[in-house]
């Protein structure tokens, strides 16, 4: 072959190719991939170590808290037409307690005057149907004295009857004992005259004597019997006399009563004419408390008003706000009263993180003071919230009735990768340990 190569070789670094340079990473895309990895790991250990508060969120408006004063409407009382104004008043108008609105005008002319003359008419018709009670039942009275007087005379006369028949009976014993003496001398004569031992003459005059005593006992049998009936006679003539005394009383008490009739009827008479002077005096349409004309429907004079027609509608002045949220049945058990609620009124800038309510600007505090023990038909349930003593709300000139707020309630606190994974899975907020159910669990009764 040809000749040897001779010489000694030599090692050496390749030069870095051209393409190679281009697929190199930047700097700057390192340092991002760097962070990128950083975040993430303490994004990791945020996951287990954060904690996170669960809320539920909501929305509602500011309201008064009494309800005396929030928003009223108020209706006419009366059918009538309106007849004056208060000058000057339109809605936004600010009014006091008892400040004149409008008035009301019967439909009928001179309806006032004409309820005032027949209230004055029946007003004497009073008087003297009053008169005529007393007059009857004096009379009554005289009648029932008179009864009285009329029984006792009438008993009076018939004891003395009755003494009288007694006195008679008390002779009778006498007059039938003389009787029977003179009987007993007869029968003795009698058999000493047909023994032939008396004379005639003697004889006659015991039986003369005998028959003198038979006919003065006959004549007191008659007295008293006559005694007797006199007696019934008077027994009879005082029923008489009581039911003669008795109709005069009844009547008494017929006129009486019919007398009360009279003036219960002007009375009620009297009555309607006072309601209809009392509606009439409603006509005045006063405010009923301070506060802020909203709406004035009746704004022109001889406009027609029905009973029940809306006159005006007045936002009452308060310093007692609340704010009504409305929350969904499955929020609803974790929710107890006393529980804590951040709040962001519409027209106020905030700034709210959810899970941590220690970081929030603009909103303000506030604590659950009732819950609707029923929903709104729609499945949602009023939460009535009060604010706390230590973030006071804005004041009343800022914060009208009716300003839209959005609620956060505050929940149980869990750890931040729980939450991820509840939120993930559509799992219900965790139930706080401060809630706690009222009643307990109804126990099933065992079935055979």
């Amino acid at each position: 072959m040809g000749g040897t190569v001779s010489g000694t070789y030599t090692r050496t670094k390749p030069k870095p190719l051209p393409v190679l340079n281009l697929v190199q990473s930047s700097l700057w895309a390192k340092r991002v991939a760097k962070t990128l990895w950083w975040c993430m790991m303490l994004s990791v250990v945020a996951l287990v170590f954060l904690p996170w508060q669960q809320v539920s969120r909501t929305s509602g408006r500011v309201v008064a808290f009494v309800p005396q004063q929030r928003q009223q409407t108020v209706t006419a009382q009366v059918e009538g037409v309106v007849g004056r104004i208060a000058p000057g008043l339109i809605e936004g108008s600010t009014v006091k307690a008892g400040d004149f609105i409008l008035s009301i005008e019967p439909l009928a002319a001179g309806l006032k005057q004409q309820l005032e003359s027949q209230s004055e008419q029946l007003g004497f018709k009073l008087e003297y149907a009053r008169k005529g009670v007393t007059a009857f039942q004096d009379q009554k009275k005289a009648f029932e004295l008179a009864r009285t007087y009329a029984v006792e005379a009438a008993d009076q006369i018939v004891l003395g009857a009755e003494n009288k028949l007694k006195a008679k009976q008390q002779e009778v014993a006498a007059y039938v004992a003389k009787e029977l003496q003179a009987k007993l001398d007869l029968d003795r004569r009698t058999n000493l005259l047909e023994r032939g031992l008396t004379s005639d003459k003697d004889f006659e005059k015991i039986r003369a004597d005998y028959e003198s005593a038979s006919a003065l006992r006959q004549a007191v049998d008659k007295d008293v019997e006559a005694a007797r009936n006199e007696v019934t006679a008077k027994e009879k003539e005082r029923e008489q006399k009581r039911l003669e005394a008795q109709i005069k009383v009844d009547d008494a008490e017929a006129k009486v009563q019919k007398a009360l009739g009279e003036l219960a009827t002007i009375e009620k008479e009297l009555l309607d004419i006072k309601i209809k002077q009392d509606e009439l005096n409603r006509m005045s349409v006063t405010a009923p408390q301070d506060g802020t004309i909203f709406r004035l429907p009746v704004f022109e004079q001889g406009q027609q008003i029905k009973k029940g027609d809306e006159l005006f509608t007045i936002v009452p002045d308060t310093t007692q706000h609340a704010v009504e949220l409305y929350v969904s049945g499955n929020d609803l058990p974790l929710i107890s009263v006393g529980a804590e609620v951040r709040l962001q009124f519409e027209g106020w800038p905030a700034v709210q993180f959810v899970g941590w309510p220690s970081i929030a600007i603009g909103s303000f505090g506030g604590v659950v003071a009732a819950i609707d023990a029923t929903d709104n038909g729609l499945g949602e349930f009023r939460v009535l919230v009060r604010p706390t003593e230590e973030e006071p709300w804005p004041p009343g000139v800022y914060l009208r009735q009716g300003v839209r707020a959005n609620g956060w309630v505050m929940l149980g606190q869990v750890p931040l990768w729980f939450e991820l994974w509840r939120q993930l899975n559509g799992f219900p907020p965790t139930v706080s340990e401060s809630v706690k159910p009222d009643d307990k669990p109804v126990k099933v009764p065992k079935v055979g």
